[in-house]
Parts: C-alpha cells; structure tokens; sequence
C-alpha cells in the first residue's frame, strides 16, 4: 500500500504540473491577444497623428496607413471578444472594462475625423491636442482591459504570473514611448500655456518611461532566460533611448527658438526609434510562451517517467499480490465476504472456490451449514409474520361486511387525531342503522340478513371517500367519519347515501330494496376524546330519524313536531324499509 501511494502521488503532482504549464500555455496565448490589442490601439496614434497635421494635399497616404491599422484593432477587438466571452459575460469588472475600451476608442477615432476633415487653415493646435488626448484615453482604456485580463489569467494559471508581468511592462514601454512623441506633436501645434503644460506632460511621461525600461533590463533577461531579449534591450538603448528619445527632448527644449520642425517631419524622424521597443514587446511575448511551451513540455516528461516507473512498481506490487491471492488472500476474503452476507441477510449460494485448500474447504462447508440454517429461520419468520399480519387483520376487521370494527374504529380516530392534530376543517359522524331489520330476518331468514348487511357495506363504499372511515358499530348499525368537510358536505353525503340505499336491490332473488335512518352531527372542531360525543349525538338523531318515521336524514335535535314537517325533504322516494320487509 505504501508503495502504490507513492506511485499514485508521484503521478498525481507530475499530471498536476503538466496541467497546470498547459492551461498557462492556452491562457497565456488568450492574454496575447489583450496584449496586442493594446499595443494595436497605441500604433493608431501615429498615423493619426500624421494625418491630423498634414495639409490636404498630404492626407491620403496617411489616410490609407490609419484605415490599415484601424482594421488590425478591430480585427483585435473581436478576437478579444470572441477568446474572452465566457469572463466578459461573468465578470462584471472586465465586462466594464471591455465596454470602455471600445466606448473611447470610438470617442478618440470621432475626434481625429472631426480634426482631419475640417481645412487645414483652419484647425488650431488645441483641436489636434484634444483628439490626440482622447486616443490616450483610449490607449487607458486598452491598458485597463490588459491588466484585468492579466490578474483574469494569473487566477486560472498562476505559473503564468511572470510572463504576464513582463509583456504587460513591455507593452507599457511602447506605449510610454509613443506618448512622448505625441507629446512633442502637441507640443508643436501649440502656444503659450497649452504648451508648457504639455512639456510638464512630457516630463512626467519621461520618468515614466525610464522606470518601465529599468524594470525591464533587470527582469525580463534572467525570467526569461533570453540572450534575444538583452540584445533587444541593447538595441532599444541604442535605436531608441540613444536616438529617437534624444531628439524628442531637443525638439522640446529648443520650441521657443530656432525653427522648429513640422509635425509630419518630427514624426518622420521619431517613429523609426520605436519600432525597436514595438519588436522588444512582440520577443518577450514569444519569449515568454516558449518558456511556458518548455515547462509544459518538461513537465509531460516528468509524467511519463513518473508514470513509467510508478508502473514498474504496480506491476511488480501486482504480481506478489496475485501470488499471494490465489493461495492465501482470495479464500480467506471470500469466506469473509460470505460471513458478511450471511449477517446481511443474502443467502444465496456463491460460487465453490477451486484453488481453496483442505482447512479452507472445510471452513466453507460450516458456512454452507450456517446459511442453511439461516433459510429456514427466515422460512418460520416469514410464516409467522403472515400470521399476525392475518391476526390482526382479523382483530379490526368486522367478518361480515369487511369493514373496520368498533374497537377498530376507535384506534383509528386515535392515530387520525395523533397523525394530523385535529388540524382539519371540520368533521361529521354519520349514524345509521337498517329499518326492519328484525323483520327481514323473520321473513327471509338470517343468512338474507347477513346479505342485506354485506350489501349495504359495499353499495355505500362506493360513496365514501377514501380518507374517511367506515365501520359497523353494532348489529345493524353503521357508522361513517368524514373529515376535513363542511356542515353543507356532511349533509349533502348523508343525503346521497339514505337516497342511494333506498332505491338499490340488495337480493335480486326476493326483489328486496332496504331503507335505513341516518343521523349527522358535524363540528367545526374537535378534540381526540370528542369524537364519541359527536357519535353519541348523530345516534341520538338516527333514533329521532326512526321516531319521525324512517328512511330519512336527522341534522338536528328538533322536536318531533318539526322533525314531522321537515321529513318529506329528507325521506328519498322508493319504497319504506317496512314496505320491502
């Protein structure tokens, strides 16, 4: 056991790893769109620039050059759009920031046309300024976007936490770059205050820049492990920081003297220094996969040899294991096995085991013994259960009719007011009892009065619910439970069943229609030791039912005088229990 464990968590961290660098090789490919996107979005400005500063007759190539890069940072917005769908719809937070790059962009691109159609005599410096600041908004906005996709990406693969770093301060680089030389642009188209305040602009996007570039030459190279990368910094030092970087500053230092450059001259002589930082950020980013490329591969081999000699060790586990099973372990196992589903309860006959010897053999027939005993105690139970399941069918069940005896009944009402707590709407007590009975059984006999009663019970069923009770109280009489129903109902039902017993023939062989005389009683409410109250009272008014002269409905306590006048209502036509007797 302590080997395969070994073996299983060796596999485990190895697959873990290989894992891990995969899904940082997939995010981090994601994150290369956010990063060009970002980096697209800051190459518009130039062109842009360039167009807004140029004379008629200069626009179209300038034109051509930003409907170009507007497609590439359109064509990166959609893909930033389709890779990173799932978090935009999920998170608010990049959903926002999503919504705010394209917004300003849109804002920025609006202004540099506003700026680009109106004449060039025309356009003042503050314009180009403004359109040139809402394309650094946008830019913002973009860089936003990056380094939430980038704290997104580090979440689901940390490994990747240092190449996102290094790309995002690569892209930053670009981008402190060509604000610098926007800068100057602005700086050149303006006069006075504007222009002074966009020198401080500049000083504080300088320091900026030199930050990002120290914190570059002392990471990335070592993180990264990359000769191209230090060279690439060489070069940005010598193509950029030494040349492009140098004549900005001239150029802003010397504005209020001399004869300073166009802005399509300065940006002739600006933008080719950065295209070294523009090549320094596309070799991080390939830098930076491939290290992850190489980890993940690292990883893999990691796994297959782990794997390899984990299954070495299975292997060799495996077969002492089978050795030892088949003499030893898988006999003792299965009469364990046995034991447990004796004790279970499953008394089926396993299958023999060949390969057991003489003891195990015999340990197996002593088995064979004490299920065979089991079988037959389950035999007896079985009996006995169907015994008193019968029994006690017998003791709550009356032998005539099939319906719930008195003693029955009581504990039924008993285990009704436990189950539900006398939480119903109301409950009425149906009283009644058979007219003549004794005179069918002088007539006809008592066997056609047991048959009188049996029918009865099964013509009135029907009529009864089945959350309802119905038992026979005593001789002729019977008696039904309503529960949960109004007074209306508990009429209603008594009235239904006085009117069905009397037009229905209980013996076809003598033609013989029985009637019999009910007495309701129903309250709203009721208490577990007030139901035979409630049956104390509806007998009352089956009696009173049978003083009024049968074959009718008692509600009430009403003197026989009333009871007289209000008997036709209730009496059902047909003929009278005394008539059929």
């Amino acid at each position: 056991m302590v080997c395969l464990m070994m073996a299983g968590s060796t596999i485990a961290f190895s697959l873990s790893d290989y894992i891990n660098y995969k899904r940082g090789v997939t995010e981090f490919s994601r994150f290369h769109v956010a990063l060009h996107a970002a980096a697209a979005i800051s190459r518009e400005r130039a062109p842009a620039n360039s167009l807004m500063s140029a004379p008629e007759e200069q626009q179209p190539p300038f034109a051509v050059a930003l409907k170009e890069s507007r497609e590439e940072t359109d064509r990166d917005i959609a893909a930033i759009e389709t890779l990173f769908r799932t978090e935009i719809d999920t998170s608010p937070e990049m959903h926002s920031a999503f919504v705010a790059v394209k917004a300003q962009l849109e804002t920025g691109r609006s202004a540099v046309d506003a700026v680009a159609a109106v004449p060039y005599s025309e356009r003042n410096g503050a314009g180009i300024a403004d359109a040139i600041q809402a394309m650094f908004r946008a830019a913002d906005r973009a860089q936003t976007y990056r380094d939430v996709a980038g704290r997104s990406i580090i979440a689901l693969a940390p490994e990747t936490s240092a190449e996102v770093i290094l790309t995002s301060l690569a892209g930053t680089l670009r981008e402190r770059a060509g604000r610098v030389g926007s800068y100057v642009v602005m700086m050149l188209i303006s006069q006075g205050q504007a222009r002074a305040h966009y020198r401080v602009a500049f000083d504080g996007e300088l320091n900026r820049l030199l930050e990002v570039n120290a914190l570059l030459k002392t990471y990335a190279p070592g993180a990264l492990q990359s000769q191209d990368i230090a060279q690439l910094l060489d070069q940005v030092t010598v193509n950029y920081f030494a040349r492009s970087l140098p004549y900005a500053q001239q150029v802003a230092f010397e504005l209020n003297g001399g004869s300073p450059p166009t802005p399509a001259e300065f940006s002739a002589k600006y933008v080719p220094g950065l295209k070294s930082t523009e090549k320094l950020r596309e070799e991080i980013e390939s830098s930076a996969l491939t290290s992850l490329q190489k980890m993940r591969e690292k990883a893999f081999n990691i796994m297959l040899v782990s794997t390899l000699l984990a299954g070495t060790a299975i292997s060799v586990m495996l077969g002492l294991a089978y050795v030892l099973g088949r003499s030893l372990f898988r006999p003792m196992l299965a009469a364990i096995r046995q034991i447990e589903d004796i004790a279970a309860g499953n008394l089926l006959q396993p299958l023999p085991m060949p390969h057991a010897g003489h003891e195990a053999r015999e340990m197996f027939q002593r088995l064979d013994l004490l299920r065979e005993q089991q079988r037959f105690k389950r035999h007896l139970e079985v009996e006995r259960k169907s015994m008193t399941e019968e029994l006690r069918r017998l003791s709550q069940t009356d032998a005539l009719t099939g319906l719930l005896n008195r003693r029955a009944l009581g504990e039924a009402m008993e285990e009704l007011f436990t189950d539900s707590g006398a939480d119903f709407g109301g409950i009425a007590i149906i009283m009644f009892d058979i007219d003549h009975f004794k005179s069918i059984n002088d007539r006809y006999g008592h066997a056609v009065g047991d048959l009188v009663l049996q029918r009865t019970a099964q013509i009135l069923t029907h009529y009864v619910r089945a959350q309802d009770l119905f038992a026979r109280y005593g001789g002729e009489e019977f008696i039904i439970i309503l529960v949960d129903v109004t007074e209306t109902f508990a009429h209603t039902t008594a009235k239904r069943l006085c009117e069905t017993l009397a037009q229905t023939v209980v013996n076809e062989e003598h033609e013989l229609t029985v009637t019999a005389s009910f007495g309701v009683d129903w309250r709203a409410e009721c208490a577990s030791g007030q139901w035979e109250e409630l049956a104390a009272v509806a007998d009352r008014r089956l009696y009173q039912a049978k003083r009024n002269g049968r074959n009718m409905v008692c509600f009430s306590d009403m003197p026989e005088e009333e009871a007289a006048a209000a008997a036709e209502e209730t009496r059902p036509r047909g003929a009278s229990g005394a008539d059929a007797a």
